[in-house]
């Protein structure tokens, strides 16, 4: 499971049960602080069974509430939102981000990382695309977790939403079976093209992120560390980007964090791959390059 994931957890621990739960969490689970989970790297599926099973005999809470708790958590909280910002700028309702989600998940699988995110099924009920039924198959088994993010799917664009679990593998069925019925309009409908384009800017910065895809290769021989990238980016941005540099004699050049926030957010969606999960990775020496994007 990509790093994200277990961050993230972590955070809904803080914001539900307090630092000291977390720190106590911690201590039970054998994480020092050296050993805090990191957004880039990917880590074993076992860590966060073990990690629901011990906070779910802590709060005396059912797994599966906390895993739909979590969900919906995951989908509306500030750090995915900053991280995957390239993703949800192409959501206008929770429609739209569920199917997005899937496609992010295809492209993960693409990535070298070993990453295996589940990829549910989906059918389609109405013109209108508000009443779908999604079908889960995976061998974890986290369907409360998808449940959850169906309901932070809808929360996030302020929409409405009915799910019932017609079917479920922890109950011995092949597939988990989930109706759901979207209602109420999403706010990004009822935006004036104004606030549309601002929020656009605010979640992705696309900008950034599409000149730094476009100056990537597809071939892992010819990946670049992150300085040649940002010195890439400093060739091209006074071309890239004429509207904001027409009046300018001197081009600035993008800060460097600027670059590698937009190679973070790209890695987040499975766009781009890296050595970071390789042994004798180090930051300077890191190389990305482009996923593919068909299998």
């Amino acid at each position: 499971m990509k790093g994200i994931i277990f961050v993230v957890w972590e955070k809904y621990l803080n914001e539900r049960f307090g630092a000291k739960f977390l720190d106590s969490y911690r201590e039970q689970i054998g994480e020092s602080k050296s050993q805090l989970p990191m957004t880039g790297l990917t880590y074993p599926d076992e860590m966060l069974f073990k990690g629901v099973g011990l906070v779910s005999q802590l709060t005396f809470m059912s797994a599966d509430r906390l895993m739909i708790e979590y969900g919906r958590y995951f989908m509306i909280n500030g750090l995915v939102e900053y991280l995957c910002g390239y993703l949800l700028a192409q959501a206008w309702c929770a429609y739209d981000l569920l199917l997005l989600m899937r496609e992010a998940h295809a492209q993960m699988r693409r990535t070298p990382d070993g990453l295996f995110p589940p990829l549910f099924n989906y059918e389609v009920l109405s013109e209108d695309h508000s009443h779908m039924i999604l079908t889960y198959d995976s061998t974890r088994k986290l369907c409360s977790l998808l449940e959850g993010c169906i309901y932070g799917s809808a929360e996030r664009f302020g929409e409405r939403v009915y799910v019932k679990e017609h079917s479920c593998m922890k109950k011995g069925a092949p597939v988990c079976r989930f109706e759901v019925r979207f209602d109420g309009e999403s706010w990004a409908k009822r935006a004036t093209p104004d606030m549309v384009a601002q929020e656009k800017r605010r979640l992705s910065k696309q900008g950034i992120t599409n000149l730094v895809l476009q100056i990537l290769s597809f071939d892992a021989q010819n990946s670049l560390t992150l300085n040649d990238i940002h010195e890439a980016v400093g060739q091209h941005q006074g071309t890239y980007f004429p509207e904001i540099y027409k009046n300018q004699r001197h081009v600035e050049p993008m800060h460097v964090s600027q670059v590698y926030t937009a190679l973070a957010k790209l890695q987040q969606v499975g766009l781009v791959a890296s050595t970071i999960n390789k042994q004798n990775d180090t930051f300077n020496t890191r190389r990305y390059w482009r996923a593919p994007t068909t299998d």
